[in-house]
């Protein structure tokens, strides 16, 4: 009974006197009906389930800021305590070496955040000039926050909208650069004219 609330009963003793073959087709019919309504309706409801159960923007969003958080704070306490005369400054070497140590925490927490680390001096060096900051006087030291600033802000991959701020940083060091060469020939010409 499907549709009609008819019992297939008595359509399977007509068939079935007609011969064993349509009998046997005639149930695996049914069976192949069956399923097939079946899988149909589980799928309509699991479809409305999954559409159900994914967070909505805010919540994806507020999720990620927890994570951010999360993983700010994880890589802050890890920092510090490298910096142990408590001055909120890192240098190079200590990074290496904790970065070396054998619990692997801060080499962990690193590759958790999309930064894993090849050359620990190289990397330091890398995100002390890319911060730019007043606070990071040189490519040895690094303030512990804004180091953990930058390395948030280098997690993950690359978007377009990330190269084409580079592209547009080039551009501008390119008119610099040309400026300065401008500047440099009037001056070279001047001294030449003395």
């Amino acid at each position: 009974k499907t549709a009609t609330g008819v019992d297939w009963v008595g359509y399977f003793d007509l068939l079935a006197l007609a011969g064993n073959t349509y009998g046997a087709a005639f149930i695996m019919f049914i069976g192949f009906y069956q399923i097939a309504v079946i899988n149909i309706l589980t799928g309509i409801f699991v479809d409305s389930a999954l559409k159900l159960a994914v967070p909505d923007r805010d919540a994806r969003a507020l999720s990620l800021k927890k994570d951010d958080e999360a993983a700010r704070e994880e890589l802050f306490v890890l920092l510090s305590e490298i910096d142990t005369m408590n001055t909120g400054i890192i240098n190079v070497e200590d990074f290496a070496h904790n970065l070396k140590k054998k619990n692997g925490k801060l080499q962990a927490q690193m590759t958790l955040l999309g930064l894993p680390v090849d050359g620990a001096a190289g990397f330091f060096r890398v995100v002390s000039v890319l911060c730019g900051d007043e606070s990071m006087s040189n490519e040895e030291e690094a303030n512990i926050e804004a180091f953990v600033e930058c390395c948030l802000r280098l997690k993950g991959t690359a978007s377009n909208l990330h190269l084409q701020c580079v592209a547009g940083d080039l551009v501008h060091i390119s008119v610099m650069l040309q400026e300065q060469m401008e500047l440099c020939e009037m001056l070279a010409e001047k001294l030449e004219q003395q």
